[in-house]
């Protein structure tokens, strides 16, 4: 989930590019932005949820939030006396935050040693971003945003850390990030795609001061690259992503843009960062095509229970399902029964996901993602498929290739 900032950003952004008469609305090469050396003031945050306290004296203990999304280890000797501490989940301030904030209690105490902070991130949290581009930052009494220096990064636990000796609002913010992290088009659409980050000062003991998110700077960009079908045209900041007319064979694209850009974590350097938007090409619905020919889109629903899902199309007397069992997203292969199943029924001609006499099981797969708050998406080969005629008789029985793609709109929760 990203912040209201993004939308300052849009705004931003949207200035630049009508202050300008060619493709060049970003910024060019020798424009950098100003920054905000002062650091950007925001409100508190709200409080969300229940708080969570331990009791936690001399010899040391650990405070975390009930879904460990924030964690912090309170050494031994850190206080000299046994006091209750606390983390009450707050709404993400930050600029450029992502995800949950969390109030640290009792503000106030000085800890004798540092206690360690750590966040817990998912691969939501990655979208439009890096791992080494994520951050941590506590809100001063200023209501200022201030970034220490990261102690470690583990892309295996996904945890990110850093040190402190007070207790503040703390948050986790992308230092880069790519405006939109995902998107889906109808074929034919296009979509403006573009790169925002904080602008930093430097402060004592490597704390950084967060501004309010800008467009990257020129000296900052790499290249714009495509991974797919489509085009894409890249000036600086900014780069146009046009859909092709047609359903791609790849779903989704990627649309990458890579930095010039160093990340120091303890004694790593990381490079060749890159920031990915992820482009699913499909009007909604569930479409397939049938040996290389047209595609036929079907209006459809999704639904699920008990670990089995199913996404549904009608058109007319047609009807189409792609249903799968077990977990919400993945890449799941079709089963001799109904657990994993394809299904085309056209007036005396139907497509399933077994062939031949023997029933043999079909090869290829159905790949879902589940992970967007509003679409359900996946894609699907069937190969061979196999179908029957029933207007012949006897029933002949044959082979097709067929693939599939479906967007359809999540309804409840699933």
């Amino acid at each position: 989930m990203k912040t209201f900032f993004q939308s300052i950003l849009s705004v931003s952004l949207g200035v630049l590019i009508l202050s300008c008469e060619t493709e060049k609305e970003s910024v060019g090469p020798g424009q950098e932005p100003s920054g905000q050396s002062a650091g950007a003031v925001t409100p508190a945050g709200v409080p969300e949820g229940t708080i969570t306290s331990v009791q936690i004296g001399p010899s040391g203990g650990v405070v975390a939030s009930p879904d460990n999304r924030i964690s912090v280890v309170i050494p031994a000797g850190a206080v000299s006396a046994s006091q209750t501490f606390s983390v009450q989940g707050i709404t993400n301030n930050c600029p450029a935050g992502e995800g949950q904030g969390f109030r640290l209690l009792p503000h106030g105490v000085n800890f004798a040693k540092p206690a360690i902070v750590t966040f817990h991130y998912d691969q939501r949290d990655l979208d439009g971003t890096a791992p080494e581009l994520m951050r941590i930052a506590y809100q001063n009494e200023k209501g200022v945003w201030v970034s220490p220096t990261t102690r470690s990064l583990d892309t295996t636990a996904r945890t990110l850390s850093v040190e402190t000796t007070h207790f503040s609002d703390w948050a986790m913010f992308l230092t880069m990030q790519i405006d939109p992290a995902s998107v889906f088009l109808n074929p034919g659409e296009n979509v403006r795609l573009s790169g925002s980050y904080i602008a930093e000062t430097q402060e004592k003991f490597g704390e950084i001061v967060l501004g309010l998110p800008e467009a990257i700077p020129s000296n900052l960009i790499d290249k714009w690259t495509l991974s797919g079908e489509g085009t894409l045209k890249g000036n600086y900041n900014v780069a146009n992503y046009s859909a092709p007319g047609t359903i791609p064979a790849t779903n989704p694209a990627a649309v990458t843009l890579t930095l010039h850009k160093t990340v120091k974590i303890g004694s790593r350097e990381f490079r060749d960062l890159r920031l990915v938007s992820n482009i699913f090409v499909a009007p909604e619905g569930l479409s397939v095509q049938i040996d290389n020919g047209a595609w036929h889109t079907y209006s459809a629903g999704v639904n699920g229970t008990g670990g089995q899902y199913m996404v549904v199309g009608k058109d007319g007397t047609e009807s189409a399902s792609v249903s799968w069992k077990g977990a919400s997203s993945g890449t799941f292969r079709w089963t001799k029964s109904a657990d994993v199943a394809f299904n085309l029924n056209k007036p005396k001609l139907i497509y399933q996901h077994i062939y031949g006499k023997a029933l043999n099981v079909s090869g290829g797969s159905v790949q879902v993602d589940q992970s967007d708050a509003m679409w359900v998406t996946g894609t699907f080969v069937v190969q061979p498929a196999g179908w029957l005629n029933t207007a012949t008789q006897p029933i002949s029985i044959g082979t097709a290739s067929i693939r599939g793609v479906f967007r359809v709109k999540r309804v409840g929760q699933l």
